[in-house]
């Protein structure tokens, strides 16, 4: 059994079989063995090769980070590993859900991760939902429009992709698998349209995949994450994923203030300026409580 030529990533898998990539070999196919159950997307392998173009994972290199979501039945289970950059996309169809976009700005803080905002559909009137995003181009956070109908600023995110492992993220159905199209120039992920009914989307893909865009560039396509888990020892870490709390949590009287309903609270006295600024307090408190 020969070693493979280089660091492998992990692009897809199912059950115990599945397929990783570099820049030298290519794709390879792999076969699981029981201990390695846990191998996740993006996860980075030392491979041995077996024969006809199939190997094992002789070892799971240490992740830099991981992300994380909450099944349906309570389980947490990890989505993608090795992620750099979060590409959160919205649209004004369907109806932006703001608590899940703070959410996600939350996870990709705790890991460290590089966070756009894409806003799709450039066709549709976003008027209203652009002057809302104004609030978090404020905190830092770059917002891109876009529409992979109309081949609009394509060039744009392309180049927020470019030498990065990048995640989209965000809401069924605001067109995450038409952008994955429009980016890759292929038709390989099935999508649908939005359901007329409740101008909600219903989920075009069910497994995380790694899309290989170049030797530095990688995407990942996942299942709508509509439940992100936050992976924390203390409940404080919450706080790391709103930035206007960062610059003012040390003018507050008490020092273990979580910013809630503390007396001469300098935070929260800070973000009753605005519907946008309340609105993310509220969103803070309700993910605490989420996870007492």
């Amino acid at each position: 059994m020969s070693e493979l030529n280089n660091t492998s990533i992990v692009t897809e898998l199912y059950g115990n079989r599945g397929l990783c990539w570099n820049a030298i070999d290519g794709f390879q196919s792999f076969i699981l063995i029981q201990k390695q159950s846990d191998l996740v997307i993006g996860d980075r392998v030392i491979c041995n090769e077996l024969i006809s173009n199939e190997c094992t994972i002789e070892k799971i290199l240490d992740q830099d980070n991981s992300l994380k979501k909450m099944s349906a039945n309570g389980i947490v289970q990890n989505i993608a590993n090795n992620v750099t950059n979060a590409i959160i996309v919205l649209s004004s169809q369907p109806k932006p859900n703001f608590y899940l976009l703070d959410k996600l700005i939350l996870i990709a803080e705790l890991n460290a991760c590089k966070i756009n905002i894409v806003l799709n559909k450039c066709d549709l009137d976003h008027a209203s939902l652009k002057r809302t995003l104004r609030y978090y181009e404020d905190l830092g956070y770059p917002v891109t429009i876009v529409s992979a109908l109309k081949n609009t600023s394509k060039d744009d995110l392309l180049n927020i992709l470019k030498n990065e492992s990048s995640l989209l993220l965000g809401q069924s159905g605001v067109g995450k698998s038409t952008l994955i199209n429009w980016l890759l120039e292929e038709e390989t992920i099935k999508t649908n349209m939005l359901s007329e009914k409740n101008k909600r989307g219903r989920h075009t893909t069910t497994t995380t995949k790694l899309h290989i865009m170049n030797d530095n560039t990688y995407l990942f396509d996942t299942p709508g994450m509509e439940n992100p888990y936050p992976n924390i020892s203390d409940k404080r870490q919450i706080q790391e994923g709103f930035r206007e709390m960062m610059s003012n949590r040390n003018q507050c009287k008490y020092r273990d203030c979580m910013h809630i309903s503390e007396p001469e609270c300098s935070v929260k006295n800070s973000m009753l300026s605005s519907e946008s600024s309340v609105r993310r307090h509220s969103h803070y408190v309700k993910i605490l409580e989420s996870i007492s």
